[in-house]
């Protein structure tokens, strides 16, 4: 099948097409096969795409779907309150069915808000039938997704080796790679989810890391550099093992110094930050600045539902400001580090503001959320862009709500006003998944249902906790 999107703003995060102010997309199948203005195409359905803005879909680099149903209900968590509540208390308690409805719903939500590539950061499995259904979800919803396989980490019980000295469960990777996720190229592939050099000794980093290079997969860790991680050295001595490179893939890392940064920036590893999870208990700046000044491709993602909202338009909008805020702290010290200069006029009747330049601009992060997080997934070669022979994942985001109407820039008006009701199409792999501002996912209200019902049996007992 054959579809031209016609008359469109297009934001392709291609470097050889650029921004076209009016240009079409034609699909065929499931890839794009041309990207221009006013393209001649003979037969093929036509979707107007006029008064809109057409781009790559979203790809979120790192969410924990599976927690769906425990929303909301860590927002004024500090500590280490996350770790001993939702993986504690609440994470036991799951059974298989409420991973394959929170991971379900999860995803959807992702596609509904223009989403069409999720890194699923699965580490509520605990036994291989809350694997199977988890995956069962994301296969489900029609989402393109890594599917990160994770591990659980409970608190040892007596005689019990803690989960630190255990490495990856390999039998559950060969298990998966051999079946329902053997293919590279398919919609939901696999990576390894593994305990990194934060969360485990080296002798586990050793296994796991060969582990995830020996079955081709990328390897993620949740890292964040702090004087309590176990192996100290932490990617200093990784990288000095032979264990780093382009496979793998850090999340967070916000207490990492520069000298480790360097390391993992030059061995070509990625690097994941989630601004609005880390700031709620940690006062550093998110890494993604940071890699970007190192020459680096920053990632930006969301992280938990429990603490934060999961839609990566407000990723991107709590992204841009929180780096803005921090640029503009890191200038007023250099201003006044420059002690015995004049100081600079100032205009009478303004705020006085020192700051003369905006440090990052909203293309910059626009494609932190694209073509980035597609590079931080190894997916850059078949989505992030609008590229000919790319797959055709795209949506289309009117620009006519009362919300969206007269904003001029069209990456402003994406990343400042857009909202989950302005996504009008979703489409992964040339299948459309929303049209016309629904989601054509059929059973919604069951699943609802559903979900709600998972949450009660969850939450029952342990609400004073919360």
């Amino acid at each position: 099948m054959r579809r031209l999107i016609q008359g469109g703003t297009i934001l392709s995060m291609d470097d050889g097409i650029g921004f076209l102010p009016e240009g079409d997309v034609l699909v065929e199948g499931e890839r794009i096969l041309a990207v221009g203005p006013s393209l001649d195409v003979g037969d093929a359905e036509r979707v107007d795409a006029s008064s809109c803005i057409v781009l790559p879909g979203l790809v979120n680099a790192h969410l924990h779907s599976w927690q769906t149903a425990m929303r909301g209900i860590g927002g004024d968590w500090a500590g280490t309150d996350y770790f001993r509540i939702a993986h504690g208390l609440i994470g036991p308690l799951y059974g298989p069915e409420d991973m394959r409805i929170g991971t379900l719903i999860g995803a959807l939500a992702q596609l509904e808000s223009g989403v069409t590539t999720l890194f699923d950061w699965c580490h509520g499995n605990a036994t291989p039938e809350h694997t199977d259904a988890a995956l069962d979800g994301l296969m489900e919803s029609g989402i393109r997704a890594v599917f990160g396989h994770g591990t659980v980490k409970p608190k040892p019980k007596p005689g019990e080796v803690h989960f630190s000295q255990l490495p990856h469960p390999a039998s559950e990777i060969r298990r998966l790679r051999m079946t329902r996720l053997a293919g590279d190229e398919a919609r939901v592939t696999l990576a390894a989810c593994i305990l990194g050099p934060d969360y485990s000794t080296l002798d586990v980093c050793r296994a796991d890391f060969a582990m995830a290079r020996d079955y081709g997969l990328l390897s993620s860790a949740h890292v964040w550099g702090n004087s309590n991680r176990l192996v100290p050295g932490g990617y200093r001595t990784i990288a000095a093992e032979g264990l780093l490179g382009p496979d793998h893939n850090v999340v967070h890392g916000t207490y990492i110094r520069d000298d480790e940064l360097r390391i993992i920036v030059d061995s070509g590893a990625s690097v994941t930050s989630t601004a609005a999870a880390e700031l709620k208990s940690d006062m550093r700046e998110p890494l993604s600045c940071r890699v970007a000044v190192m020459g680096g491709a920053p990632s930006i993602a969301p992280d938990s539902e429990v603490l934060n909202g999961g839609n990566m338009l407000d990723c991107m909008r709590f992204a841009l400001q929180v780096h803005r805020v921090f640029n503009n702290m890191h200038e007023v010290a250099r201003i006044a580090a420059r002690a015995g200069t004049a100081p600079a006029a100032m205009e009478v009747a303004t705020p006085g503001s020192p700051i003369r330049t905006i440090t990052l601009r909203h293309e910059e992060v626009l494609r932190w959320a694209t073509i980035n997080n597609a590079k931080a997934l190894r997916l850059d070669h078949r989505i992030g862009s609008l590229t000919p022979g790319k797959q055709a994942d795209l949506i289309i985001v009117g620009r006519d709500s009362l919300g969206m109407i007269g904003a001029r820039d069209p990456v402003q008006a994406l990343i400042q006003f857009a909202r989950t009701s302005d996504v009008r199409t979703v489409m992964v792999g040339g299948r459309v998944l929303k049209q016309d501002g629904r989601l054509l996912h059929s059973g919604l209200d069951t699943l609802k249902a559903g979900l709600l019902q998972s949450a009660a049996r969850l939450m029952d007992g342990v609400e004073d906790v919360v």
